[in-house]
């Protein structure tokens, strides 16, 4: 079992699971989605595409391309 003995109350104490791991990964992010069903996941993903998307000049429109294919 996990955590430490609380002597005032004899009881265990539950320990807080650390935000981050030991390479520095947001354990927190990955809690948090993991609490999500599969459907709500596709969807905040989904979500995150249609923002890069949006910000993204249009394919469709040749006046706002940003890089050209010519070379200086």
């Amino acid at each position: 079992m996990n955590g430490k003995r609380d002597e005032t109350r004899g009881e265990l104490a539950r320990e807080e699971p650390p935000e981050y791991s030991p390479d520095g990964v947001d354990l927190t992010l990955i809690r948090w989605m993991l609490s999500l069903t599969p459907q709500q996941r596709l969807q905040v993903l989904q979500d995150h595409v249609n923002a890069i998307e949006k910000s993204r000049p249009s394919r469709a429109d040749p006046s706002r391309e940003r890089w050209t294919s010519e070379r200086s």
